[in-house]
């Protein structure tokens, strides 16, 4: 028995967006790489390079582990992905306003929260127990830190990284539109606030007896093609800001670009027949 048209589209469509993932995958690795290589390196200031490149490449990972989970594009996780994504962004371009000062509170605060961790860990340990999973990865935190910066020598410091919130680093870095109309929403899945679990978590009792009260359910939403997008806007969004800073010119394809350039054939496509 042959398939039914239906079938037949769904599997054009499955294959369809299968290879725009990979191919969309493809490109933002490249551009990646491509930039790295185009930046001319100064080992006097490693921390300024190891800092920058970190964070891009986050961004590169952000966004193309969204591409290859559709199952994320919903409102459920895809705006705690993606505002892991601004949280990025924010962080980058804060950084590059000041790469050498910056950058090294980045790099020391982090290693700080790595000693706090390990100081967290030790009292779990039992005399004798050398060999258990807790001590291997003490042993394993310490020779990172060790490698970069003595753990005796690491201070940890509490608050922010950068010694100032989220906002303000937003503002410095004239990027607030993106912090007020994006980080701040996304915000509410991300931290679980009242405004989005009572709309996706909750629904209206239909029993009138009952006062029309509230309760819990776990919804399945349908993946929208809406948030791939939006994972790759904010990609792009972070190389032309990298790009704009450092004065680097890449000439590979934007994947950003091929995404809406698909987009539109397949538009196109499907509207002619």
């Amino acid at each position: 028995m042959g398939k039914s048209k239906l079938e037949k589209n769904n599997e054009k469509e499955y294959q369809f967006i299968s290879n725009l993932i990979a191919n969309y995958i493809d490109r933002a690795r490249k551009e990646l790489d491509e930039r790295w290589s185009l930046w001319k390196i100064d080992l006097e200031k490693s921390e300024v390079h190891e800092t920058l490149g970190a964070l891009l490449a986050r961004q590169v990972t952000l966004a193309t582990q969204i591409a290859l989970s559709p199952g994320t594009w919903n409102e459920h996780i895809a705006p705690v992905l993606l505002r892991a994504m601004v949280d990025v962004y924010i962080s980058l371009a804060w950084v590059l306003d000041d790469p050498l000062k910056r950058s090294k509170k980045f790099v020391l605060y982090g290693l700080g929260q790595n000693k706090l961790d390990i100081e967290h860990r030790k009292p779990r340990l039992k005399e004798g127990d050398e060999d258990s999973e807790n001590a291997i990865l003490i042993k394993a935190l310490e020779a990172w830190a060790n490698s970069q910066r003595y753990t005796f020598l690491t201070e940890v410091e509490l608050g922010s990284w950068s010694g100032i919130n989220t906002r303000q680093m937003a503002e410095e870095a004239d990027c607030i539109d993106f912090y007020n109309y994006v980080y701040t929403p996304f915000s509410a899945a991300t931290h679980s606030m009242w405004h989005h679990i009572s709309r996706y978590n909750l629904q209206t009792c239909t029993n009138p007896l009952h006062g029309y009260h509230r309760i819990p359910i776990d919804p399945d939403i349908e993946p929208s093609v809406h948030y791939f997008y939006l994972a790759a806007k904010y990609l792009q969004k972070t190389f032309k800001t990298f790009d704009s800073k450092t004065e680097l010119k890449p000439k590979s394809e934007s994947a950003f670009d091929y995404l809406i350039n698909q987009h539109k054939s397949e538009s196109q496509s499907q509207g002619q027949k």
